[in-house]
């Protein structure tokens, strides 16, 4: 009898010391980690992520910021030559053709950055340009004999023309294709200007403020477009207005001196 009793002893014994022996290796497994063993338990894909996308935030941003910037200032970007139009009553240092396809350039640029949902601050000084361009088309046609009702229609067709790009339905290849050609058209647009300073020795009537703040202005564009959209027609467009009217702004600099 005695043999049953001692063992129920020791099995009560051992289960009132186990617990306390257990204890210190429990506490060490649930003592809290340190923010280094937290970093380094992290996946690799998390660590510095925050940092990551505080930065790429800000660089969106910037990019929208400047964007309106540039639309801002895009309004007022064609007012040079308008002003040199009106003060020598003459457009005979512009070339027509110049802004016409300007505003086939811009208008088709600015349907496709809305059709493609684009952030507005990524074209908005598409939309002013091209508002301009169609000004200086009536200018340049009016100050050159044309009729004011044949201008008028034509302005209101390009008009619509653009409107109806915008906000019809276009498949996404020839939506492309168009943009592709809106590079050509505004890339080809500058030539006729170009090639007219170049006969005359001169650099007419467009304006170094007009010319420079293009070559800022696609820079930036060329940067917000890397940016937000990553639109490789955009990029294109932008790198060869910026060639063209450097091009532009340097002979207006040489034939002036």
């Amino acid at each position: 009898m005695r043999t049953p009793l001692l063992l129920l002893v020791v099995a009560r014994a051992a289960a009132l010391t186990c617990p306390r022996a257990r204890a210190p290796a429990a506490a060490r497994l649930r003592r809290p980690a340190g923010p280094g063993a937290a970093r380094a338990a992290a996946p690799p894909s998390l660590r510095g992520g925050g940092e990551r996308a505080d930065a790429g935030g800000a660089q969106k941003l910037a990019a929208r910021v400047l964007g309106y910037v540039i639309g801002a200032g895009s309004v007022l970007l064609y007012a040079p030559i308008l002003y040199e139009v009106a003060a020598q009553r003459s457009a005979d240092g512009l070339a027509l053709s110049t802004f016409a396809l300007s505003l086939a350039g811009y208008g088709v640029s600015a349907a496709y950055s809305y059709q493609k949902g684009f952030p507005a601050s990524t074209y908005v000084e598409t939309v002013a340009l091209s508002a301009q361009s169609l000004a200086l088309c009536v200018v340049v046609a009016l100050s050159r004999g044309a009729g004011a009702a044949p201008v008028a229609a034509a302005a209101a067709a390009a008009a619509a023309a653009v409107v109806a790009l915008a906000t019809r339905p276009v498949p996404p290849r020839v939506l492309a294709a168009l943009q592709a050609g809106a590079t050509a058209l505004m890339t080809v647009s500058l030539l006729p200007q170009i090639v007219l300073n170049f006969q005359r020795r001169s650099g007419g009537q467009w304006s170094a403020i007009t010319a420079g703040l293009s070559v800022g202005g696609n820079a930036i564009r060329a940067f917000t477009t890397l940016t937000l959209t990553k639109d490789t027609l955009l990029l294109c467009g932008f790198l060869l207005g910026l060639a063209l009217n450097a091009t532009l702004l340097g002979q207006i600099l040489l034939y002036a001196s």
